[in-house]
């Protein structure tokens, strides 16, 4: 059916169907555009979360290495109190071959049990160490996992020094002299040649060039 207006003939039929083709055109669009808008929506609330979970994991790592550092600075004292000896010589004394020991191999004794003994009061710094393990690796790579691994380590390789302290006879001074370095802290800067806190500031090092960035929203640092 056509009418004309002003001279021209308008065919409805024609008109109709280019309207109801426009509006396919249109509500196509508003599809796309809808998949668009929530595709990227959808993709912006993906990113968040992994960021929060990047921010997240950064602090926790953060915190169990500072934690550590400090314990075995702990661990690590170079004064051992009267009462540490005192309650170390009491778990060693009631063994029975203690008696047969000199004086000073129950003193050498009596150090390393106290060295185990602070050690073992560390298990809630190395335990938050270990929990953070599987998740640095996924989040951070395997550098920072090494790092908190190494971290970890110090705690054992006090205590094997403090197994060799137990039957150093000074005989040879530069191993006695190594004893004496790896349990004593005497200096938290690593340019004496002691070998733990070498490890201790290296590792804490890689752990703050990939976590600091994450926590200030910047990018990791140059290697």
């Amino acid at each position: 059916m056509a009418i004309s207006v002003c001279g021209a003939a308008i065919d409805w039929a024609a008109t109709g169907t280019m309207l109801q083709g426009w509006g396919t055109l249109i509500g196509a669009v508003a599809v796309f555009a809808a998949a668009w808008i929530g595709a990227n929506t959808f993709n912006s609330w993906k990113r968040q979360k992994i960021t929060e979970r990047h921010i997240e994991q950064a602090e926790r790592i953060l915190t169990a290495v500072y934690k550590a550092r400090r314990a075995l600075s702990r661990v690590r004292s170079p004064l051992m109190s009267a009462h540490e000896l005192s309650v170390a010589e009491d778990q060693l004394s009631g063994h029975e071959n203690w008696k047969y020991n000199t004086a000073d191999k129950q003193r050498r004794l009596c150090v390393a049990k106290g060295y185990y003994n602070r050690i073992a009061s560390t298990e809630a710094e190395r335990t938050l160490l270990d929990g953070c393990l599987p998740m640095s690796r996924a989040l951070f790579g395997e550098e920072v996992e090494k790092a908190i691994e190494t971290v970890v380590q110090q705690f054992w390789a006090v205590k094997a020094y403090a197994d060799a302290y137990i039957d150093d006879n000074g005989n040879d001074v530069a191993f006695s002299r190594q004893i004496s370095m790896a349990l004593y802290e005497l200096s938290s800067t690593p340019d004496k040649g002691d070998e733990i806190t070498d490890a201790i500031h290296a590792a804490i090092k890689t752990v703050e060039g990939v976590c600091l960035p994450v926590l200030r929203l910047e990018e990791p640092s140059a290697k």
